[in-house]
C-alpha cells in the first residue's frame, strides 16, 4: 500500500466513531476526507485508490461525494466502484449512485441496474426513480425494453417500485428518440394525476410522436393551465403533419391559446403558430403586440417574422416606431421585419447601426445577416467600427448573408486573423472555417500563438477548429505541422478545453498533446478544504438578492451542497460586484432569462472556465443554471428558467433556486438592468 493509501485508511479508522456528531461539528478529519474528492472532481482526474478507499467511508456524505465525483469525471473505470456501491447501507448513497451511473454512460451497467431493481431487498423510492432516468440515459435496447415493460406493467416489479419508477420514466422517455415507447406513454395522458398527465404530454410532444397527436390536440382545452401550456407548445407543424391532424382543428386550438388567460399559454401558442408560416395567423398575432404582458408582445413580434403577410410588416414597423416601446420589443420587431420587408427594415436598421448603444449595433447586424445576399457595404462599414465586438459580429453576419462562393468575407477575415483583439481573431477564424486553404496555415498558426497567453479560450478554440477543418480537407496539413517552423503547435497547450476538443475531433493532434485531463485548476488542497468547510458542510445554504431596475428583488438560495464549486465561483463574482449594473442580455419568453456578461452581448466572461457539477436537481420550478458553450465552459453567465424545461435536466449545472415570490422574474424583458446582486 502507498503512503497516501495508508493515511486514508487511518482516516477511515479515526472517523468510525459518532458520525452524526462529527458532521455537525465539521470535524477536521471529515474535511480531510471530502477535500481530495472535490479536488479530483475539479481536476477531472480519476483516482482509483482514493475512490476505492473513500467508498468505504463510514460517513454517507463522503460516499455520496465519491459517487458524484465518479459520475462527473466520466471515466468508466469507475463503473465497478459504483456497481459495488449499489448495495450501500444508506439509501441516500444509492440514490446518488444511480444518478452517477446515468452520467457515466457505461452501457455495461444496464443489466446490474435492472437486477438491482428486480431484487427483493430494500430500495428507496428515490433510488428507483433515479434508476429510471439512468436507464433512459444509457439508452440501450435492453434498457428501452425494460422501461416499456414497467410502463405497461408487463414485467415483475413490485407495485411500490413501479409507482416510484413511472414518473421519471414518463418524463424522460423522449430521450430514447425514435425508439421512445410512445404507446406505453399514451395512457398516462388520461391518468388521474395531473402531474403524470403533464409529464406524458411533455414527452410525447418533445419526441413529436405521431401517436400522441390527437391526445395533445384534445389537451389544448384542458382546464389545468399547465396541461394547456404543454399541449399548445407541441402543436407545431411537424407534429401536425406527422400525426395527420386536421389543420383547422390545430388552428382553432392555437387561436384559443392566443386568448388564454395564462401568458405562458399565449407565448407557446404563438411559437407553435409561427412554425406553420401561415399568413392567416398574422392579424390575430399582430393584435398581441399590445398584450398586457411584455414578453407576450415580444413573442408576437418574433412570430410575425414567420408569417409572410404585408400586414405583418406594417404591424412590426409600427411596433418598432412606437414611442415608449421596450428595447426587447423593438429588437424582436427589427429582426422579424428583416425577414419580411427589406425596404421597411433598412432605414430602421441604419439608425441602429449608427447608435452609440453597442446592443443596437449588434442587433442590427444580426438582422442584416438573416437577409440572403444583403448589401455587403453594410458589413464593410461595420468592419470600421471602433469596437472589436461589432467587427466580429459583422464578419459572422456577412458570412451568413453572402451568396455561396462569395470570397469577399474570407478576404476580410484573413485581414483580421492577427488582430490584437481575441474576440475579433475568434470571429475571423470562424469566418474562415469552411474556406481556409493551405495558404492560411501560417496566419492561423500566428493567431494561435497570439491566443496562447489569454485566459479566455474562445479565440484558441476558434482557430483550432478552423485548423482541424483545413486538415480534414487537406491531409498535407499534418505533414506541414511536423516541420520545425510550425512544430510548436504540437506542443501540449495549457488550455484543457482545447485539449479535449482534440481528443474528440482531431486524434492525430491529441496523440501529440496527450490526454486532456487531469486539469490544472490553480487551487491548492487548502482551497478545497475551505470550500468543504464553508459550503459543503454548512448547515444553511447562502442566499443572494438580485435587485432589479424597477421590478423589485429576487431572492436566490444557492445550493452549496449540490454544487459547491459553482457556488464558490458565483459568490466570488458577487463579492467583486461583477454583476452590478449589467443587463439580462438574453430573454426567451416562457423559457429563460440569462445574464452574467458585463458587455451585454452574450459573448463575455470572467476570463476563466469552471467544471460542470451536474446534479439531481431538475428544471421544474425556477432554478438557477450555468450557461455553457459546451461541457465545462461555465464562467459568469447564468440563467433562470421561466417554466419547466426537462430537456435541460442533467445538461447544465443547477446551483440555485428562486425562493419567495416569482412575480418579479416574469416581468423581466431582454435588456433590463440588474442594479446589484449582494449576499
Amino acid at each position: 500500500m502507498t503512503i497516501r493509501g495508508a493515511v486514508i485508511v487511518m482516516l477511515v479508522a479515526v472517523l468510525c466513531a459518532s458520525p452524526s456528531a462529527r458532521l455537525a461539528a465539521q470535524d477536521p478529519a471529515l474535511v480531510e476526507a471530502l477535500a481530495p474528492l472535490l479536488r479530483a472532481q475539479d481536476r477531472k482526474a480519476f483516482d482509483q485508490e482514493l475512490f476505492e478507499t473513500a467508498s468505504l467511508h463510514p460517513e454517507a456524505v463522503v460516499r455520496r461525494s465519491v459517487a458524484l465525483a465518479i459520475g462527473r469525471i466520466g471515466d468508466r473505470q469507475g463503473s465497478a466502484i459504483l456497481l459495488r456501491m449499489l448495495d450501500d447501507r444508506d439509501s441516500t448513497v444509492v440514490i446518488e449512485v444511480m444518478f452517477a451511473l446515468g452520467l457515466l454512460r457505461d452501457t455495461t451497467t444496464v443489466d446490474p441496474i435492472i437486477r438491482r431493481l428486480k431484487s427483493t431487498d430494500s430500495l428507496s423510492n428515490g433510488a428507483v426513480a433515479e434508476a429510471a432516468t439512468a436507464l433512459i440515459r444509457l439508452g440501450t435496447p435492453t434498457a428501452r425494453n425494460f422501461v416499456e415493460s414497467v410502463l405497461k406493467s408487463s414485467i415483475e416489479l413490485s407495485r411500490t417500485r413501479r409507482q416510484a419508477f413511472i414518473p421519471n420514466a414518463v418524463l424522460d422517455a423522449w430521450r430514447f428518440g425514435a425508439n421512445m415507447p410512445a404507446d406505453a406513454i399514451l395512457p398516462f395522458v388520461s391518468d388521474t394525476s395531473n402531474d403524470l398527465r403533464w409529464r406524458a404530454l411533455y414527452s410525447l410532444g418533445r419526441a413529436r410522436a405521431p401517436v400522441g397527436g390527437k391526445v395533445i390536440l384534445r389537451a389544448a382545452t384542458e382546464p389545468q393551465p399547465i396541461l394547456r401550456e404543454a399541449a399548445v407548445k407541441a402543436l407545431v407543424r411537424r407534429m401536425a403533419d406527422s400525426a395527420a391532424l386536421p389543420l383547422a382543428s390545430v388552428r382553432g386550438a392555437l387561436l384559443r391559446g392566443f386568448d388564454d388567460e395564462r401568458p405562458g399559454v399565449r407565448i407557446n401558442a404563438l411559437g407553435a403558430a409561427a412554425s406553420f408560416a401561415d399568413s392567416s395567423y398574422a392579424a390575430r398575432t399582430a393584435s398581441l403586440l399590445g398584450d398586457p404582458d411584455q414578453n407576450v408582445r415580444v413573442a408576437a413580434a418574433t412570430a410575425l417574422g414567420e408569417m409572410k403577410s404585408p400586414a405583418s410588416a406594417i404591424a412590426l414597423a409600427a411596433a418598432f416606431d412606437k414611442k415608449g416601446a421596450s428595447w426587447a420589443l423593438r429588437r424582436a420587431s427589427l429582426a422579424a421585419l428583416a425577414r419580411l420587408d427589406t425596404a421597411a427594415f433598412a432605414p430602421r436598421a441604419a439608425g441602429w447601426l449608427g447608435s452609440p448603444d453597442l446592443r443596437d449595433r449588434l442587433s442590427a447586424l444580426a438582422a442584416w445577416g438573416s437577409i440572403n445576399s444583403a448589401d455587403p457595404a453594410v458589413f464593410r462599414t461595420a468592419l470600421t467600427d471602433p469596437d472589436a465586438t461589432v467587427q466580429s459580429a459583422a464578419l459572422a453576419a456577412w458570412q451568413s448573408a453572402a451568396p455561396r462562393g462569395d470570397s469577399s468575407v474570407a478576404s476580410a477575415a484573413r485581414a483580421r486573423l492577427t488582430s490584437t483583439s481575441a474576440e475579433l481573431r475568434a470571429g475571423a477564424a470562424e469566418a474562415l472555417r469552411a474556406t481556409a486553404t493551405l495558404a492560411d496555415l501560417d496566419p492561423l498558426l500566428a493567431a494561435w500563438r497570439l491566443s496562447a497567453s489569454e485566459g479566455d479560450p474562445n479565440a484558441r478554440l476558434a482557430v483550432f477548429r478552423t485548423l482541424r477543418e483545413l486538415a480534414r480537407r487537406n491531409p498535407e496539413v499534418m505533414t506541414r505541422l511536423e516541420e520545425p517552423t510550425r512544430r510548436s503547435f504540437l506542443s501540449r497547450p495549457g488550455d484543457a478545453l482545447v485539449r479535449r476538443e482534440a481528443e474528440l475531433n482531431w486524434p492525430a493532434v491529441a496523440a501529440q498533446w496527450g490526454p486532456a485531463s487531469p486539469l490544472e485548476t490553480g487551487r491548492s488542497l487548502e482551497d478545497y478544504r475551505g470550500i468543504v468547510r464553508t459550503l459543503m458542510l454548512a448547515k444553511v445554504n447562502p442566499h443572494v438578492t438580485i435587485e432589479l431596475d424597477g421590478y423589485g428583488t429576487i431572492d436566490i438560495e444557492l445550493l452549496a451542497h449540490d454544487s459547491p464549486l459553482t457556488v464558490a465561483n458565483f459568490l466570488r463574482l458577487v463579492d467583486r460586484h461583477y454583476f452590478d449594473g449589467i443587463r439580462w442580455h438574453r430573454v426567451v419568453p416562457n423559457f429563460v432569462v440569462q445574464t452574467g456578461d458585463p458587455s451585454g452581448t452574450g459573448n463575455g466572461g470572467p476570463g476563466w472556465v469552471i467544471r460542470d457539477e451536474i446534479n439531481r436537481r431538475r428544471y421544474d420550478v425556477p432554478v438557477v443554471g450555468m450557461a455553457l458553450s459546451g461541457p465545462d465552459t461555465g464562467g459568469s453567465q447564468w440563467f433562470i428558467n421561466l417554466s419547466a424545461q426537462p430537456h435541460l435536466d442533467g445538461g447544465y449545472t443547477i446551483f440555485g433556486q428562486v425562493s419567495g415570490s416569482y412575480a418579479p422574474l416574469y416581468r423581466i424583458v431582454q435588456g433590463d438592468l440588474i442594479r446589484t446582486i449582494h449576499r
